[in-house]
């Protein structure tokens, strides 16, 4: 018998369940469908506290793996191994629909113990915040709108000279910048336990997003 039947035992007043009970509190001897009626409620019962308790181990688990996770990927990021980021996000996907499959039953076992008490969601989704190149630190050039123009080939190869290093600089702090906002996001994920669905959901397409924003300023030169 899954949880999802043995909702339907729990539905409102006037169910066989009800009325057996009515009729016991009355006094009535118990029949045989009454008796039947009891042991599956205790049964249906203990299932919503086995699944309950099981729901409390995966987000315990989900946490642990999760830390993991996020240490795994802050090191991809600082190596700058592209290749092994997709993994990485990939995991924590895969954590997120494992959570979410797991928080879905646990609703439905609070539910037949009477203990709905909603979904949490009801003040609004916490904003996820979103990186895009616009954001991040300009990379200075010697046609930039406040440089003075050259009078030869020769002024803007000196130019040039004296840019590089504040470039380089420039486009290493767009690596750092993107890379902190990937770290931060999955942070927020794993402190959450995964459990805020629509946050998590919107966080790592963010994530997606960054990770090839990321990419992209690892190619700029």
């Amino acid at each position: 018998m899954t949880l999802e039947l043995s909702a339907d035992l729990f539905a409102a007043s006037g169910d066989p369940l009800d009325e057996a009970l009515s009729r016991l509190r009355a006094g009535a001897a118990p029949g045989a469908g009454d008796l039947a009626l009891l042991t599956m409620a205790a049964r249906t019962a203990q299932r919503a506290f086995e699944e309950i308790d099981r729901a409390n181990t995966v987000l315990d688990d989900a946490a642990e793996l999760g830390a993991d996770i996020v240490g795994g990927l802050e090191d991809s990021l600082n190596r700058r191994a592209r290749q092994e980021i997709p993994a990485l996000l990939g995991a924590l996907r895969a954590q997120a629909a494992r959570v979410e499959q797991s928080e879905a039953v646990r609703t439905i076992a609070n539910r037949i113990l009477g203990n709905d008490g909603g979904d949490g969601t009801e003040g609004g989704v916490a904003p996820v915040p979103v990186l895009t190149a616009d954001l991040l630190p300009g990379v200075p050039s010697v046609y930039d709108d406040g440089e003075k123009p050259g009078n030869s080939l020769a002024d803007l190869w000196e130019r040039e000279e004296q840019l590089s290093p504040v470039r380089h600089r420039v486009l290493r702090q767009r690596v750092q910048r993107v890379a902190a906002h990937l770290v931060s996001l999955a942070d927020e994920i794993v402190d959450r336990s995964f459990s805020d669905t629509r946050f998590t959901r919107a966080a790592l397409d963010e994530m997606d997003r960054a990770y090839a924003l990321w990419c992209a300023c690892l190619d700029e030169r």
